[in-house]
């Protein structure tokens, strides 16, 4: 996949071993720079990129809030494949940052930046830095199928019955 980069400082993505399954993306962010966020409300804010503490190139996201953090890249991705974004584990862990969308889902045919779509969980504000390890994507192949309506229920398939927890506990 060719990866082309919209900010010059923007590090190129990578596999953290031979047997990763996704490759990592990096925040591209700059002092002066601001950043779109939203409140529970869905109102836009903007957060800028300052020097936080020791670390420069950085900013603290509140908690509740919704942020896209950009990545300075645009991915080429393949006819066929979509790229699907999650969040690093150790981010979930250490930092109590989620995705906000759950999985971001990158199509073949989008060729502009992408950014990294986090919210913090946690009740404290949470430093970003440039550089940082956030998301990790992998290229999935993908197949359309023909959409039918049909006036007619679908037929039960197996034993299963009900809803939600209706395999069990």
């Amino acid at each position: 996949m060719k990866i082309y980069k919209a900010n010059k400082d923007a590090q190129l993505p990578a596999y953290a071993t031979e047997g990763s399954a996704c490759f990592d993306i990096r925040a591209c962010i700059k002092s002066g720079q601001y950043l779109a966020s939203y409140n529970s409300w869905n109102k836009q804010q903007k957060i800028v990129v300052k020097t936080v503490g020791a670390e420069a190139d950085s900013f603290q996201l509140p908690p509740g809030i919704r942020a896209l953090i950009p990545t300075g890249l645009i991915f080429d991705i393949p006819e066929g494949y979509v790229m699907k974004m999650y969040i690093r584990s150790s981010v979930a862990l250490k930092k109590g940052l989620v995705m906000a969308n759950g999985t971001g889902i990158i199509d073949s045919d989008y060729v502009e930046e992408s950014y990294i779509m986090l919210q913090n969980i946690t009740d404290s504000l949470v430093t970003i830095t440039n550089g940082d390890r956030l998301a990790q994507c992998m290229l999935v192949p993908v197949e359309q199928h023909e959409l039918v309506e049909t006036a007619e229920r679908p037929e039960q398939k197996t034993s299963r019955d009900g809803g939600f927890g209706s395999t069990g506990e």
